[in-house]
């Protein structure tokens, strides 16, 4: 019954570098609700860059995959939006592209596939988003296409008919996971309606393409503001001792939690509260071997937490690439299979491009503005 989580949480892991136009465009979640006029990219990327460098300090490596569509858009020092969503260096005239067509959600890289790796195939369940991020999808299919290249192996991927928004709704403790989605109604009761998240039926599609039979499974549903499973929990490999969840029972809905617990046993819930869950995004923290990366301000109680199962914390600050977006350490990041054996020159590791990718970061501009009338605009539409 286990084979299939036998392998989920691999060394190595696909982290998406944010786009040079980092603006909040689509406010899908409660913090990108707040309209913000003034980001710094180039910040961004360095925050970026402390998460790679942490994967790797844990013991990982990151897969990253630079995007021609990015080229427009270095180079300049500073960059603006104008209403109409327009993008120009800062004084110019000339037009770079339309904020409507940049990926500004790709850095999410944990809405990525369920990859799995069996049979001499490289299988994926590819996630089924938001119509403003559905373009994201050819950049998996061509980085696992060239990982399936160098590991010798067939690539098959499957489209989820369901809306299934990615990893991020899988929580895999030991020989169980915790499958998220949201209800209409109920994700959003006494609230004015929000946006769609992971249906039921689309963390079961994706399931099923992973190999999960079904009494593995455990189904919960999320609360507003918590938009994924991965900001009410994750699963957590102690040092010593059984898989666990690290868990803030109020992110879900009904008896959810405690049914959780039931399944899982209270031996093996870590949890914690609602200011590190929807405050501090501590339980967006993502694992790597005997590391965790977590929040620059999760709470000290958290990261007792943490040490209490034998990890060591890395403390990350995310405010430009998280913090007017919402999110964490695990929203950047990606696991691949545990089982899957990449070459150790394989050109997208971060710790055979580092230097490469590193110096990038001098291309990007320093500075992006928008135009209030910008969101003015979309909120007329």
């Amino acid at each position: 019954m286990t084979r299939a989580l036998d392998h989920i949480y691999g060394d190595t892991l696909v982290v998406r570098p944010p786009v040079p136009v980092t603006v909040n465009k689509a406010g899908a979640n409660y913090k990108s609700e707040v309209t913000h006029t003034s980001y710094s990219p180039r910040s961004a990327y360095d925050e970026w860059l402390a998460i790679c460098d942490a994967i790797v300090a844990c013991g990982g490596d990151a897969l990253v995959q630079f995007e021609d569509a990015d080229e427009a858009f270095l180079d300049a020092p500073g960059l603006e939006v104008d209403p109409a969503g327009d993008v120009r260096p800062e004084g110019s005239r000339e037009v770079l592209g339309n904020l409507e067509d940049i990926l500004t959600g790709r850095v999410f890289t944990a809405n990525g596939p369920w990859v799995v790796a069996r049979d001499r195939k490289l299988c994926a369940a590819m996630p089924h988003m938001l119509p403003h991020r559905q373009a994201e999808a050819p950049y998996y299919r061509d980085l696992l296409a060239r990982v399936a290249d160098a590991c010798g192996l067939e690539l098959e991927l499957l489209e989820n008919p369901h809306r299934w928004e990615g990893m991020a709704d899988v929580a895999a403790v030991g020989e169980r996971v915790v499958l998220t989605y949201a209800v209409p109604g109920h994700y959003d009761e006494g609230l004015s309606p929000k946006s769609r998240r992971s249906s039921r039926e689309g963390v079961a599609f994706a399931a099923d393409v992973a190999g999960v039979p079904e009494e593995a499974r455990i189904y919960a549903e999320l609360v507003y503001p918590h938009f994924h499973g991965d900001t009410v929990h994750f699963g957590a490999r102690p040092a010593r001792g059984e898989p666990a969840l690290v868990q803030y029972p109020g992110g879900l809905w009904g008896d959810g939690a405690s049914r959780i617990r039931e399944d899982l046993g209270a031996d093996r819930i870590v949890p914690t509260g609602r200011i590190d869950a929807a405050d501090n995004y501590a339980t967006n923290s993502r694992q790597v071997r005997g590391g965790v990366l977590i929040p620059e301000h999760a709470s000290a109680e958290f990261e007792a937490a943490m040490e209490g199962l034998g990890l060591i914390c890395h403390r990350l600050r995310l405010y430009e690439l998280f913090g007017k977006a919402g999110g964490g350490p695990a929203c950047a990041t990606l696991y691949l299979p545990e089982n899957l054996d990449i070459p150790a020159r394989f050109p997208h590791r971060y710790s055979v491009s580092r230097e490469e990718i590193r110096a990038r970061r001098d291309r990007v501009p320093d500075r992006v503005t928008v135009d209030p009338g910008y969101f003015e605009d979309k909120s007329r539409g």
